[in-house]
């Protein structure tokens, strides 16, 4: 069955509003620990998906393939019915798009053999493998190649082909009872040339083994610096999560009702922009067809927008944001970020520490805890310095910051000009996506770390 017969379909069996999207992916997995290859999978799938809305209850179907279509849609509508027994009904009124979007790299990934991927793996294992004090090594390679066509009966018919790749290793170094660790990536949409030649794997060794002769931090309120990495994931998951339509609309957000309210300091602008090309969070179009487009979140300290879908838009009153996004075919559309970071400012690394008495300068992300609706988070660092007269003075180890979002944003006092990004994968609600997380350097005048 035509997509956009089914799509007439659905609104014959009495659907409000029918979306149909079909999606075919190629992906390689490869990861070598120690030397050993420990997963190594190659995929290709296809499906349609049918998402149907009924009194603002949703109904979502799967079809493995086109005669499979129609029983979908009717699973999708009648699912639909069932749910709006407990949903509050909403107006599909919804802009449409139409466009076709193909992202091109200069080496395809799909096209090149498994063997040669392995090989880039094995690279990265090769050079850290006989460095001194380096323990463990964990090296994963990822490529996507995922071609979507979205069709819905608001007049939306969208294609998008977006590949993508991703290198990262995790080391680890040990001596006299300490064991420290490091982790490093790249990648973005394009082709193999994104990680060929690259050293994730060195940098992640030298950083841990530097890290074996560093003090513990000391604990306590400081003043801080963090690295562009740092403050990255700091934005993405303290933050970030909190400004996502549906943790609004379901009062589960510390920014639940407060567009135009300030929540930093002056010189904290936060952007999310699915538009800048090459990166990992990239993409022309989102999961329910909506064309992407780079918006403020906070601009200046102040709260500007949040991000929406097509059902969190209407709920709010805003107009859909283009951040609906699905992991794959299995699994509906939701609210997600894309490439999330904090906009530069106008103060180099060097200013930011030569004006410090005393303080703490963090850098790089292990893990972390956030609570978007409280707006409490710890984050693990993967090091630091210690900053004393202006200068670095000893390298720290065991770095750890916690404290309440809004509370950091107001205490930033200085934004640099050197914004970078970084590719990762974000969880939510059991789905992951590929992000960018970024920012500058970032001063804060006051920020609790733990330690010892």
């Amino acid at each position: 069955m035509d997509l956009k017969d089914a799509v007439s379909l659905g609104l014959e069996e009495g659907a409000d509003f029918v979306e149909v999207r079909r999606e075919l992916s190629r992906s390689t997995m490869i990861r070598m620990v120690d030397g050993v290859i420990r997963e190594l999978t190659r995929g290709r799938e296809f499906r349609i998906s049918v998402r149907a809305l009924y009194r603002g209850g949703w109904g979502f179907g799967l079809a493995n393939s086109e005669e499979e279509v129609a029983e979908a849609v009717r699973d999708a509508v009648k699912l639909a019915r069932l749910s709006s027994k407990w949903a509050e009904p909403i107006q599909p009124d919804w802009p449409s798009f139409r466009g076709k979007f193909e992202a091109r790299g200069s080496k395809p990934a799909w096209r090149v053999p498994v063997e040669d991927k392995i090989g880039i793996v094995e690279e990265q294992d090769r050079l850290v493998r006989s460095m001194d004090r380096v323990t463990n090594r964990n090296i994963i390679m990822a490529d996507t190649l995922r071609e979507t066509e979205v069709v819905n009966s608001l007049g939306t018919d969208v294609t998008q082909s977006l590949p993508r790749v991703r290198i990262a290793a995790y080391i680890f170094a040990h001596e006299n009872g300490v064991t420290e660790s490091a982790f490093e990536s790249r990648g973005g949409v394009g082709g193999l040339e994104l990680v060929e030649g690259s050293e994730v794997a060195s940098e992640a060794a030298r950083r841990a083994v530097e890290a074996l002769s560093a003090r513990p931090a000391p604990a306590g309120p400081h003043r801080a610096i963090l690295d562009p990495k740092l403050a990255g994931v700091f934005i993405h998951e303290a933050f970030g999560h909190a400004a996502e339509g549906d943790e609004v609309v379901a009062n589960k957000s510390i920014l639940s009702g407060r567009l135009g309210d300030r929540v930093g300091s002056d010189l904290v602008s936060v952007v999310d922009d699915p538009t800048l090309e090459g990166l990992y969070g990239f993409y022309r179009y989102d999961d329910e067809g909506t064309e992407s487009r780079r918006k403020y979140i906070v601009k200046g300290g102040i709260l500007s927008g949040y991000m929406t879908n097509l059902e969190t838009s209407s709920r709010l009153g805003m107009e859909p944001t283009g951040n609906a996004r699905s992991m794959d075919y299995g699994n509906p559309p939701i609210v997600r970020m894309s490439n999330t970071f904090i906009d530069r400012g106008d103060w180099t690394f060097d200013e930011m520490v030569s004006d410090m008495r005393e303080g703490i300068y963090a850098f790089g992300s292990l893990y972390g805890y956030t609570d978007p609706a409280k707006g409490q988070f710890m984050f693990k660092a993967e090091g630091g310095w210690l900053i004393e007269g202006g200068e670095l003075k000893q390298r720290l180890r065991e770095v750890a910051i916690t404290g309440m979002t809004l509370e950091v944003l107001a205490n930033v006092d200085a934004v640099g000009r050197d914004l970078s990004h970084d590719p990762g994968m974000c969880g939510k609600m059991g789905q992951w996506v590929p992000v960018t997380t970024g920012a500058p350097h970032v001063r804060i005048s006051r920020l609790v770390f733990g330690g010892r």
